[in-house]
């Protein structure tokens, strides 16, 4: 695969296909309700089309090896082909895991299938492995 046909086209806003991921260990659902409510608004925004809601709950969102919601999420993404962009899109990168390390292999598994992973803050890991980070207030991105 050539490094062009990993990187997201740049009319990828307009076109990606968006998969939805959360953790959540506690009854309460508000916070969950709210971070999933923000996920929607941003895909609205930059024009993608939601393919699904991944959730892992309870004991399973405590975990870095048990995430049945991000395994079907995954095998998901792979079924979905590599004809449109994919793009994991999470609240914020603890939505992966707050232990760095395995934030790293979640996003390191979504990056080989060739898609990318976005915050709702604008951050991005490309599957390049380019970090772009949030926007400065003047409107420009970091890239790492």
């Amino acid at each position: 695969m050539s490094a062009k046909a990993l990187e997201p086209p740049r009319d990828a806003s307009q076109h990606a296909l968006v998969f939805v991921y959360d953790r959540h260990a506690t009854l309460a659902r508000d916070m969950l309700l709210m971070r999933l409510e923000t996920c929607a608004e941003y895909a609205e925004k930059k024009g993608w089309r939601i393919a699904g809601w991944w959730v892992d709950q309870g004991d399973d969102a405590l975990t870095n090896d048990k995430r049945p919601a991000f395994g079907l999420m995954l095998n998901t993404i792979r079924a979905a082909g590599t004809d449109v962009p994919r793009v994991v899109l999470v609240h914020d990168w603890h939505r992966f895991s707050r232990d760095d390390a395995a934030r790293g292999l979640f996003t390191r598994k979504v990056l080989h299938l060739g898609g990318w992973v976005e915050t709702c803050q604008g951050e991005k890991r490309l599957p390049d492995g380019t970090y772009v980070q949030r926007p400065c207030p003047n409107g420009t991105a970091i890239t790492t």
